[in-house]
């Protein structure tokens, strides 16, 4: 079966539009149930809202034949789902765990070697 042909590859485009909603769902549905920063639960909610916009324009795109303005908008579509997901991730991050680590680190080296016997 190879790749470039047309069915293999809109099959595997669904099968990954569908993981990804469903993945990105799940994420929602999780968070919701958690008690989450402003900015973390701001942005699983545009997450899921990328990704329904994304599948619905990627189903508008399919059912008009492909015109461009919605192949255009669906691509433009997928570096918004990606971006969001950045910026979901970024958002995931502990506040000041680096100067955390960094204080850590500073302790450690400046702690007296133990004396040889």
């Amino acid at each position: 079966m190879r790749l470039e042909t047309s069915t293999p590859c809109s099959q595997h485009h669904r099968i990954l539009a569908l993981t990804t909603l469903s993945s990105v769902t799940a994420l929602w549905l999780s968070a919701q149930r958690m008690p989450l920063p402003m900015q973390l639960r701001i942005a699983t909610d545009v997450l899921l809202l990328a990704a329904w916009g994304q599948v619905g324009l990627g189903i508008a795109t399919l059912v008009n034949c492909v015109p461009v303005h919605l192949g255009s908008a669906h691509q433009a579509g997928a570096l918004t789902l990606f971006s969001v997901l950045l910026f979901t991730l970024h958002s995931c991050r502990v506040p000041h765990a680096g100067r955390l680590l960094a204080r850590i680190a500073s302790a450690t080296r400046r702690a007296p070697a133990p004396a040889a016997h």
